[in-house]
């Protein structure tokens, strides 16, 4: 192990970077904290990937993209106060519907998201960036697997890093865990250990949209509007189940996106250059031949990306996740406090999960402060 490493004596050490850790950090930061943020990925964002690697466009989402203001208090709340722009997710047009034996169905009333939803200007990451943008406390550590938890006292815990660096020691107040419950269970030891049963619960609790893949095509134009088209498909022959159209507000940077629904075991064996191919040759069934020739495709295979999922995630979710047990025994309470969206207790698995359950637990950790 390197020599002992230390972040100022009263930082709270926040793991993950996804919207959970940024907006713990910002709270922590609007209290007057200093905090280690650890993040095994070299990005921000989690599973908020918005790629804008292939073109000068504005970015389009690999992973969530939309916001529902009407029912996402908390994510309205810190958009307008981080002053972003919303606009709506384009609907205008007919649908299609593809059947199994590729017959492809037109239907001029396309159906309507309900309540109607809304994309971020810049992609969803674009709320991860201005939050980021306004810490002026927390020091960043990317490539960096938190690996175990140790007690110290009852004022200072040890986290166990591996990184860039080799194996590091960092000593905070506190600590803020915010990876879904899979990853906290197969990742990270504890010592003292935690009991087996709660552990085992952990196990057993989907990473929500964790088996998910995710397609993205972008052309120069959104031509399936002038063929009065909406950009909406469903399709029962697949490879892609459920499509929506994924151009900017402006209409200028034209995408399709469409959700994967061949399961993670067989994409895996199919491989990612057949999986795109079919996709290509399925949007040219759904919305003409120019939907066959992209500027560029993005895959995105979440259940291939060892920051988000764990093997039993390639399994299928036939249900939303509900909050599993968060509560920790001692030596381990008001030390170590869970956040993250399967942890949220409303709205899990959601962007608007990942954000209450930041400010949930800034509350109890600002309650053990002030004991």
């Amino acid at each position: 192990m390197n020599p002992y490493f230390s972040a100022p004596p009263d930082a709270v050490i926040v793991v993950g970077a996804g919207l959970a850790g940024l907006l713990s950090a910002y709270l922590l930061e609007q209290q007057g904290q200093s905090v280690l943020l650890i993040e095994s990925r070299d990005r921000i964002g989690g599973r908020v990937l918005s790629d804008a690697a292939h073109t000068s466009a504005p970015f389009v989402d690999l992973g969530p993209s939309w916001v529902w203001p009407g029912i996402n208090e908390r994510l309205s709340h810190w958009s307008a106060t981080l002053g972003l722009k919303l606009f709506p997710q384009h609907q205008r047009g007919a649908a299609v519907m593809e059947m199994q034996n590729h017959d492809v169905r037109r239907n001029e009333s396309t159906y309507a998201q309900e309540p109607p939803s809304q994309r971020w200007e810049g992609g969803a990451v674009a709320l991860l960036n201005a939050l980021t943008a306004r810490l002026e406390r927390t020091q960043m550590l990317f490539n960096a697997q938190a690996t175990l938890i140790r007690h110290e006292s009852e004022n200072a815990v040890a986290v166990i890093v591996d990184g860039p660096q080799g194996q590091q020691e960092w000593r905070g107040s506190s600590v803020i865990i915010t990876l879904p419950p899979r990853l906290l269970a197969e990742r990270i030891r504890w010592e003292p250990e935690l009991p087996t049963s709660l552990t085992t619960q952990w196990q057993r609790s989907p990473t929500w949209m964790a088996g998910q893949a995710k397609l993205v095509a972008s052309y120069k134009a959104p031509f399936w509007r002038e063929a009065g088209l909406s950009g909406h498909g469903a399709s029962q022959a697949g490879p892609l189940v459920e499509i929506h159209d994924a151009s900017d507000a402006s209409g200028q940077s034209a995408a399709l996106f469409g959700f994967v629904g061949i399961p993670a075991p067989w994409r895996a064996k199919m491989g990612e250059t057949e999986l795109i191919q079919r996709s290509l040759q399925q949007l040219a069934r759904l919305f003409g031949p120019q939907a066959a020739q992209p500027q560029w495709v993005h895959l995105k295979d979440w259940a291939q990306d060892p920051h988000t999922a764990t093997p039993a995630d390639a399994l299928p979710v036939n249900s939303h996740p509900t909050q599993p047990p968060r509560k920790l025994p001692a030596p381990w309470d008001g030390l170590v406090y869970l956040a993250g969206s399967e942890f949220a207790d409303d709205f899990n698995g959601y962007l608007e999960g990942a954000a209450r359950s930041a400010e949930m637990v800034l509350q109890e950790w600002r309650a053990e402060a002030l004991c």
